[in-house]
């Protein structure tokens, strides 16, 4: 009968399309698989590529600079002043004659940690607020501040205020903190406008605010040692800061 015939060779083209087509369709099934998997363990290796410690340190200081900035300063600040103290220290030779001066260093590392942090962040600050009020061009912006800090204010609060500090840290009378600055003022100044005008010039042009206050210190470790060179460990001279 022709129906039976016609449904016999129905079904055996089904079977030889079957037979022909199912291990070329079972291959292609599999390359998006591969793909899959590859793109899979690419992405998992970018998530789990381990983080290198100095960027997870940078990016925890730069969190902390933020949210707790006077805090953070002072932490920097009393470590680096610390630092620079033992330097000198050692640079100038009285660690090897005189052994380590340690409440020299507790001084200096109670002065940066302490006292200094919170007027140079908020004069920085309002260095910065000052450009803004006045619409100071931005390339002129490094010098106007570098002026207003080194010959309006700043380096002469600054210094007098590091000697009295250090002085009353050191049980001076009024008076003998008086004189110390007196004696000491305007030769640290002169050395400070050679040394840190083009400091500042390169920090104001070119460091964000938030971080000023940083570079500032760590430039200060190489001025600190300077001074202790520069000046014998018998006179009673010191740091001076910015």
């Amino acid at each position: 009968d022709c129906g039976d015939d016609a449904m016999v060779l129905t079904r055996g083209l089904r079977s030889l399309s079957r037979s022909i087509y199912s291990p070329f369709m079972a291959k292609m099934n599999k390359i998006p698989k591969v793909f899959r998997s590859r793109l899979k363990s690419t992405e998992t290796k970018v998530v789990e590529q381990p983080v290198s410690s100095w960027r997870r340190w940078a990016g925890l200081y730069e969190r902390s600079l933020e949210t707790r900035p006077i805090l953070t300063k002072s932490i920097t600040g009393g470590i680096l002043f610390g630092l620079g103290d033992a330097l000198g220290q050692s640079l100038s030779g009285t660690a090897q004659v005189n052994g380590f001066d340690f409440q020299r260093f507790l001084r200096a590392t109670v002065f940066g940690g302490v006292f200094y942090p919170l007027p140079a962040h908020l004069h920085y600050n309002f260095l910065e607020a000052l450009t803004k009020r006045l619409a100071i061009s931005p390339g002129k912006i490094p010098f106007f501040k570098a002026f207003v800090e080194q010959f309006v204010y700043w380096s002469y609060l600054s210094n007098a205020y590091y000697h009295a500090v250090l002085g009353g840290l050191q049980g001076f009378t009024t008076q003998e903190i008086y004189n110390r600055v007196s004696d000491t003022l305007w030769d640290t100044l002169k050395a400070q406008w050679v040394f840190w005008i083009p400091v500042q010039l390169v920090n104001f042009r070119y460091v964000p605010v938030r971080h000023q206050l940083n570079f500032v210190l760590v430039v200060s470790l190489a001025w600190t040692s300077f001074l202790s060179v520069a000046f014998p460990p018998e006179i009673e001279d010191a740091e001076v800061v910015m």
